[in-house]
C-alpha cells in the first residue's frame, strides 16, 4: 500500500497550507467527461497482483471546498481488455466509504466471449462460468483488502456494538 497523507478531516490550517498543498487534478471518466477540482491527494493504494488479470487502483482526493472526491480504477491486464476509470464526488469521508463498502466488483469483470455464443457446447459453458465466479470472488476478496487498508488510513471505523444482555436465567446458570 502507498498512503500519501493529507487532510482527511478538515480544511488545512492556515492559507500558506492551502497554497503549499494543493494543487489542479483532472481525473478521466470511462465514457464521460473528466472531473476537474483544485484540492489535495489524502490517500492513494495501488492493487497490482502478480498473478490477477484484474485490479483495483483507489486514490481519495479532498477538494478545496470540502468535497471528498474518490477515483476507482479497474485495471486489467489483458490487451483487449479496457481499464476502467470511476470518480464520484461525496459530502463526506463517511459517505465515501459507504459507497466504496458497497461497490460491486462483479460489475467490472467482463464476460468472456465465448460464453455468450449460444453455440457453444454445455460443458464449456459451465466451466467458463464457474472461472469467472472465482474470478469475481477474487477480484472482490483483493479490493476488500484494499479498503480495509484505505479506511485504516482514513480512520473510517464501524462503532462497536453494545454487548447484549444475558437473558436472567442464563444469569443464574452462569
Amino acid at each position: 500500500m502507498n498512503a500519501i497523507g493529507g487532510f482527511p478531516d478538515s480544511a488545512p490550517s492556515s492559507d500558506s497550507d492551502v497554497t503549499a498543498d494543493t494543487r489542479q487534478f483532472t481525473l478521466r471518466r470511462t465514457g464521460r467527461k473528466p472531473i476537474r477540482f483544485t484540492g489535495w491527494q489524502i490517500v492513494e493504494v495501488l492493487g497490482a497482483s502478480e498473478t490477477g488479470s484484474q485490479w483495483y487502483d483507489l486514490t481519495v482526493y479532498r477538494s478545496d471546498s470540502g468535497e471528498v472526491i474518490v477515483e476507482l480504477v479497474a485495471r486489467r491486464r489483458m490487451i483487449d481488455e479496457q481499464d476502467l476509470s470511476r470518480v464520484e464526488v461525496f459530502g463526506s469521508l463517511a459517505a465515501a466509504g459507504a459507497w466504496l463498502e458497497a461497490y460491486p466488483c462483479a460489475s467490472d469483470v467482463p464476460i468472456p466471449t465465448a460464453l455468450a455464443a449460444a453455440d457453444g457446447p454445455m460443458a464449456i459453458a459451465v466451466l467458463q462460468l464457474v472461472q469467472l465466479r472465482q474470478r469475481i470472488a477474487r477480484i472482490t476478496e483483493e479490493y476488500h483488502g484494499l479498503l480495509s487498508d484505505v479506511f485504516e488510513v482514513l480512520d473510517i471505523a464501524d462503532v462497536a456494538a453494545a454487548p447484549m444482555a444475558q437473558h436472567p436465567e442464563q444469569e443464574r446458570i452462569l
